[in-house]
C-alpha cells in the first residue's frame, strides 16, 4: 500500500471517529436542551454549557474554513444558549459557595451574615432561571436538529481532523501563553480571567484531538483540566466578593445591620487573602504547562523532527 493511500485511509478513519463524536454531542446537547425547561437543577445548566462548547468544536473542524448560513445560525444558537444561561450559573457557583461557608461558620453573626446573603441570592434565582428558559424557548429545538445534523453529514470526508485540527491548536497555545506572561505580570482580575478563557479554548480544542485517538495529548488535556478548576475557584470567589459587597454597600444596610456587615467584611478579607494565596499557586502550577506540551510533541512539529534525524 502506497503512503497516500495509507494517509487517505487514516484521513477517513479520523473523519469517522470526529463525525461519531459530533452527533454524540449534539445528543448530548439536545437532551439537555428540554431537560432545562422543566428542571432547576443547578447541573443541567452546568452541563449545557459544557455540552454546548464541545459541539461547538466539533462542528469548527468538521467545517474548518467555510462558513454556511446554516453553520452559522447553529454556532450562533449555541453562544446564546451559554449567554442565557451565564447569570445563572454564576449564581449557583456563589450559592454552593455560601452554603459551604455557612456549613463551617462558628460565630452566630457570621451564621447570620451567610443566611442572609444565600436568602438574597436564592431569592434571584427563579427569575433568572425563568428569564434564561423564555431566551432559549425562543429557538426551534427540531429546526436546530436538523440543521446540526446536516453540518455534520455535510462534512469533507477526505479532511482529516487531526491535521485540521494542528493549527487551531497551535495559535491557542500561542495565545494561552500570551495570556499567561501578562496574568503573570499584571496579576488583576481581567488579565486572569483572559487567560482563564484563553485555557478554555486551549482545553476543549486539546480535548477533541485526544478523543480522536491523540493519546500523547491526554497529559495536556489534564493539566489544562486542573489549571482550568483553580482558575474557576478564584473566579467564583472574585464574583462572590463582589456580590458580597454589592449587598452591604446597599443604602443604610451598614446602619440598620452592623454586625452582619462587620461579620461579612471579616469574611470578605479572608476570602480576598485566600484568593492571593490561590493565584501565585495557580500561577506556579500553569508553569507547568508549557512543559506537557512540550513533552507532547505536537503532531506540527513531527515532519521537522522526522527531518533532522
Amino acid at each position: 500500500m502506497n503512503k497516500t493511500a495509507t494517509t487517505s485511509g487514516a484521513a477517513l478513519s479520523n473523519q469517522k471517529k470526529l463525525l461519531t463524536l459530533a452527533r454524540k454531542r449534539l445528543q448530548r446537547f439536545a437532551t439537555l436542551m428540554p431537560k432545562l425547561l422543566v428542571s432547576e437543577n443547578p447541573e443541567t445548566v452546568h452541563d449545557l454549557r459544557v455540552w454546548s462548547r464541545r459541539l461547538q468544536q466539533a462542528l469548527r473542524v468538521i467545517h474548518p474554513t467555510s462558513k454556511p448560513p446554516k453553520s452559522k445560525k447553529v454556532l450562533r444558537v449555541l453562544r446564546q444558549v451559554r449567554q442565557a444561561l451565564g447569570p445563572c450559573r454564576n449564581l449557583d457557583v456563589n450559592l454552593d459557595l455560601i452554603k459551604e461557608m455557612h456549613q463551617h461558620a462558628g460565630a452566630a453573626a457570621v451564621l447570620r451574615a451567610w443566611g442572609a446573603v444565600r436568602a438574597k441570592l436564592e431569592a434571584k434565582r427563579g427569575p433568572l432561571i425563568e428569564r434564561a428558559r423564555r431566551e432559549i424557548a425562543r429557538h426551534d429545538l427540531f429546526n436546530f436538529i436538523s440543521r446540526a445534523q446536516a453540518l455534520i453529514e455535510a462534512a469533507d470526508g477526505d479532511a482529516d481532523p487531526l491535521e485540521i485540527l494542528k493549527n487551531p491548536i497551535q495559535k491557542s497555545m500561542k495565545a494561552w501563553q500570551q495570556a499567561f506572561a501578562s496574568a503573570t505580570e499584571l496579576r488583576d482580575e481581567i488579565h486572569l480571567h483572559q487567560f482563564r478563557v484563553a485555557g478554555k479554548r486551549l482545553r476543549y480544542r486539546v480535548e477533541l484531538l485526544a478523543e480522536l485517538g491523540e493519546n500523547k495529548a491526554k497529559p495536556l488535556v489534564e493539566a489544562l483540566k486542573e489549571l482550568q478548576n483553580a482558575l474557576g475557584a478564584w473566579h467564583d470567589r472574585s464574583a462572590l466578593i463582589d456580590y458580597v459587597a454589592e449587598f452591604i454597600g446597599r443604602a443604610d444596610f451598614l446602619a440598620d445591620h452592623p454586625d452582619i456587615g462587620r461579620a461579612l467584611l471579616t469574611e470578605m478579607e479572608k476570602e480576598k487573602l485566600r484568593n492571593e494565596t490561590n493565584i501565585s499557586q495557580l500561577l506556579a502550577d500553569a508553569a507547568k504547562v508549557p512543559e506537557t506540551w512540550a513533552h507532547w510533541k505536537p503532531l506540527t512539529d513531527e515532519p521537522h523532527q522526522s527531518a533532522k534525524r
